[in-house]
């Protein structure tokens, strides 16, 4: 997402979460030729009476004229049908604001027209527009978005201050969920990262630990299950998602949940690998996805990098302590050469929760379709 800077150094990478600025439609040329029009009317006769000036289809031509956009293929707003349209959360007075006055599946639909795309992932099965000077929107397919937003209400309540997305509030229209978001300035810190040197790497690291201290300082409420904090269970993500069918209520039952999924270790060998991990009985918050893509950044003008929000709270909840630093390198292989590896926060790298860690990976190669 954009921060509107330019005037940047040579070693500043540039922002380009924007990958391209929508054409205007067939409504807004119609209302830019009108106003040329209206224009060159008052400077004949400024005291001209405007409503006789316009034409008299004047309300119906710009609606006729949204009804004809016609998305890209490649564009997930082209997959989107008006109907069934719901809100499923409150919206904020602002998303109300851009919504008001009109049938809320027309008003969705022309409110995405003219959003301008910030990103998009591979295949789009999933992407990011600006609707409005302050509030993004997340188009995506995945039940995961309700993860989200929960997760991002119970921040805003519990931890006010913390360096994460404001909610807006959600709505779901045909198979997807639009997830309305503050917009968060800076760029990735996927992007930033190769630009930056030991000491703003290190400074990098730090900043993201003690926001990770801030989280890990919210425990699990007795009462509430882990996962997410609306009670939708706990996600496995690799080689497929899995999600908890019974809830799961302390370390040892998710220990149960984890190793679960196997076709071929025998029951011996399962409990050889669990009898090496320490149960920590302590639950606490856990974005569960800690990657430079979810870091953003801000270079000053003195030429130091901050954080200014973690993104990306689809895989959020209540964990086991050490959850956060085992997904932290679920993805890393022995041909990994990324430099991030070495930067990773202190309070959940591999070192803290190393046998956690190291058994995990022995037990990944036994899951199924491994």
């Amino acid at each position: 997402m954009d921060n509107g800077t330019n005037d940047a150094s040579a070693s500043k990478p540039r922002i380009n979460r924007i990958l391209r600025r929508k054409p205007l439609t067939l409504a807004a040329r119609w209302n830019t030729k009108l106003l040329r029009g209206l224009e060159a009317k008052l400077k004949a006769d400024p005291e001209a009476d405007l409503g006789a000036l316009l034409p008299e289809n004047y309300t119906e031509t710009p609606r006729s004229h949204k009804k004809d956009i016609v998305f890209r293929v490649d564009d997930i707003r082209s997959k989107i049908s008006p109907t069934p349209c719901a809100i499923t959360s409150e919206l904020s007075a602002d998303l109300k604001d851009l919504l008001r006055d009109r049938d809320l599946p027309r008003a969705v639909m022309d409110l995405l027209a003219r959003a301008e795309l910030i990103y998009q992932s591979a295949g789009a099965a999933s992407a990011v527009f600006r609707v409005s000077q302050g509030i993004v929107v997340k188009i995506t397919d995945k039940e995961s978005a309700s993860t989200e937003l929960g997760s991002l209400l119970y921040l805003q309540e519990h931890l006010p201050a913390f360096l994460a997305p404001r909610p807006h509030g959600l709505i779901r229209i045909g198979l997807f969920y639009l997830l309305f978001t503050t917009l968060i300035p800076g760029l990735d810190l996927e992007r930033a990262w190769p630009h930056l040197d030991d000491k703003h790497k290190k400074s990098i690291s730090i900043q993201v630990d003690r926001l990770l201290t801030q989280l890990r300082s919210l425990s699990k409420p007795g009462d509430l299950p882990l996962g997410g904090v609306q009670g939708e269970g706990c996600k496995d993500a690799r080689r497929g998602l899995r999600v908890n069918k019974e809830p799961i209520m302390d370390a040892k039952q998710f220990q149960d949940f984890i190793f679960s999924r196997s076709a071929s270790a025998s029951l011996v060998y399962i409990q050889l690998l669990r009898d090496l991990v320490p149960i920590s009985p302590r639950c606490v918050f856990t974005h569960s996805d800690i990657r430079p893509a979810n870091i953003m950044v801000e270079q000053g003008e003195d030429g130091t990098w901050e954080v200014v929000a973690i993104i990306d709270w689809e895989a959020s909840g209540f964990y086991p302590e050490y959850w956060e630093s085992v997904k932290m390198t679920n993805t890393l292989t022995p041909r990994d050469n990324d430099d991030w590896y070495k930067y990773l926060p202190g309070s959940s790298s591999p070192q803290q929760y190393a046998s956690q860690r190291l058994v995990d990976r022995l037990w990944d190669r036994n899951l199924v379709n491994s």
